[in-house]
């Protein structure tokens, strides 16, 4: 019987499971649909330590949450009917897709910032949708959102501003927590980043699907006056945080970066660094006619001050999120070529997995390297077009679940 890991997570998050539950050995633990409000039966399982389930019920479940928290998204569910959709949801044996969640989450923004107005409950569905982010994404899967925003973000144009807005939430979330900021600060933070480009979403995404540079006046004059409307359609619709509007409408702001972040107001030191990651982002996506940089050259352009030594934003993005960030491109010591899983404990020794052999032949499997030893250490950053194979992002998903 083949078993895929289940995170302990989620016995805390669900009445019950619509699963069994089983021990490495395939022993049953738990039968399906037994309630988790137990104290002794999660005692008894967290014991256990490693849980297990079958991947065909394990994916369908997964499926069934993001189709009930898109419906409960579109029907202007409240948040408590949006957590009652992820446990009494519609059970569906759907086929899983490696990023299904991430992907759920793109399309939910878009949806909600395409066509925004002060008499619609946009902002509302936002908050959903930031929570949602926030609760899939918490603990050791923040490297598993971030490999599917930069890599997606690396091989796709669709959906253009949802992806960058919800890579930068991710990324400068990192970054916050480097500065120890709270968690009402990074959640101010997570907000702006969502609706920093509100007052552009359909423009960018026609831009990224545009070769060449913008030529139309009106365009140009849309994307410089973008900050501003944006912070004006958030007041508009009734937001009135003055640190979240201040953060939308400065972040484009140049001369906050000449400031300390100390000296600043919570909304300009959000902005601040929004600022810093949304350049950095984008110089690791792909537009029509614009090939995606390397980790190490978005570093470069976007971390480093004219002495060609990093600043102090600079040196906090590259702490956060190392040289290689997940789902990025490298090549080993050894001469393989691989796409980085995870964040290692320095900057520079991510988790690879290796996708070409020394001679540039595509790997039967992938192969997990740890690039602490010297024949895997990462000898350099690649763009995304100079990796020539697709990376198996099944097989991806079921290595990185070894290390977890």
């Amino acid at each position: 019987m083949k078993l895929v890991p289940l995170s302990a997570d989620h016995l805390q998050e669900q009445a019950s499971l619509p699963f069994h539950v089983y021990a490495s050995d395939g022993r049953l633990l738990l039968p399906a649909n037994s309630r988790l409000r137990d104290p002794r039966t999660l005692q008894r399982l967290r014991q256990q330590g490693s849980l297990y389930v079958q991947p065909a019920d394990y994916a369908a479940w997964r499926r069934g949450v993001a189709q009930a928290v898109s419906g409960a998204l579109h029907s202007n569910a409240t948040l408590g009917q949006l957590a009652k959709a992820r446990t009494d949801m519609v059970w569906e044996e759907i086929p899983s897709q490696p990023g299904e969640e991430w992907e759920a989450l793109v399309l939910m923004l878009d949806k909600t910032l395409n066509a925004p107005a002060p008499d619609k409950p946009w902002v509302e569905r936002v908050l959903r949708i930031h929570a949602e982010v926030r609760r899939l994404a918490a603990g050791r899967r923040i490297d598993e959102a971030l490999f599917h925003f930069i890599y997606t973000g690396g091989c796709r144009t669709a959906f253009y501003s949802s992806r960058q807005a919800l890579r930068c939430m991710l990324v400068a979330g990192e970054a916050a927590r480097e500065l120890q900021w709270d968690d009402a600060r990074i959640a101010l933070l997570d907000k702006a980043a969502l609706t920093m480009n509100v007052a552009s979403w359909r423009l960018q995404d026609r831009l990224a699907r545009h070769a060449g540079a913008i030529e139309d006046p009106e365009e140009r004059a849309q994307i410089a006056r973008h900050p501003a409307e944006g912070a004006q359609l958030l007041r508009d619709s009734g937001v009135d945080d003055a640190d979240w509007l201040d953060a939308v409408r400065l972040h484009h702001d140049d001369a906050l970066a000449a400031q300390p972040l100390a000296t600043l107001t919570p909304g300009q030191q959000v902005a601040s660094l929004l600022r810093r990651v949304d350049r950095y982002s984008a110089m690791l996506s792909r537009r029509a006619g614009r090939e995606p940089l390397s980790a190490t050259q978005a570093a470069q352009q976007t971390c480093l001050g004219a002495d060609g030594r990093p600043d102090p934003i600079g040196s906090l993005m590259l702490k956060a999120m190392g040289l290689y960030p997940p789902g990025s491109f490298v090549q080993l010591a050894s001469s393989e070529r691989g796409i980085v899983l995870s964040r290692g404990e320095r900057a520079n020794q991510p988790v690879v997995a290796a996708l070409t052999n020394a001679e540039g032949m595509a790997m039967v499997e992938p192969r997990l390297r740890h690039t602490t030893q010297a024949n895997h250490a990462v000898r350099a950053a690649l763009r995304p077009g100079e990796m020539l194979v697709d990376p198996p992002l099944e097989k991806l998903r079921a290595l990185r679940a070894m290390f977890k």
